[in-house]
């Protein structure tokens, strides 16, 4: 059981669970490609060049897990999660009653990869959620339950 669904309230329900973009490990896996060079450099020997890319592939496989770093961005019936974090967690919930602005960003090459930001904004503070795979379907569902909250009260 994760964390999200051993800290939901009583009769709450996950609605949405939004995605990270693909696009958020590019360039670690750029340096990974990249690194296949250091193969074809003669100025050292085979056991040098294969150490010397296992500790590159090393730095970029610990980059693209800390890009990650256990990041979770939750709808649920009541509230909105974003937890991150593998060993040292760290969780921030924003109450959907509390919500009076979302706000979306997409750069040109982020609608057409499918990936932008949803900035969810309170009295007090703002949320970013960035690199989200279809902001729109994620803000959409953000409206939807704030709009199903506003019925029941």
């Amino acid at each position: 059981m994760g964390y999200i669904q051993k800290n939901l309230m009583q009769s709450e329900k996950v609605i949405y669970e939004a995605k990270l973009h693909g696009i958020v490990f590019l360039w670690p896996c750029v340096v990974a490609v990249l690194a296949l060079g250091l193969l074809f450099v003669s100025a050292f020997s085979w056991p040098v060049r294969l150490i010397l890319l296992a500790a590159v592939w090393l730095v970029a496989f610990c980059w693209a897990v800390s890009i990650h770093g256990g990041k979770q961005y939750v709808l649920t019936t009541r509230r909105l999660i974003f937890k991150r974090g593998i060993i040292k967690r760290t969780s921030f919930e924003l109450l959907l009653r509390k919500c009076e602005a979302i706000h979306i960003e997409q750069s040109i090459f982020g609608r057409m990869m499918g990936y932008g930001s949803v900035l969810v904004t309170t009295g007090e503070a703002t949320t970013r959620y960035d690199y989200i795979k279809n902001p729109v379907a994620f803000s959409t569902s953000i409206n939807q339950q704030i709009d199903n909250l506003k019925e029941v009260q």
